[in-house]
């Protein structure tokens, strides 16, 4: 039975260790497009005042 538990514990932190994964990827994704947006916002206005 210790056999059945510390595999039923593993594969609960494997789980909750990829969902972390997943949401730290979702919040690359989202902070990766902000700063794209803003650069591009930056070098527009650059080329408006030239």
């Amino acid at each position: 039975m210790g056999g059945d538990v510390l595999e039923s514990e593993c594969s609960r932190l494997s789980d909750d260790v990829r969902s972390r994964m997943d949401w730290n990827n979702k919040l690359w994704e989202l902070l990766e497009g902000e700063l794209l947006n803003r650069m591009f916002d930056v070098e527009t206005s650059l080329r408006l005042v030239k």
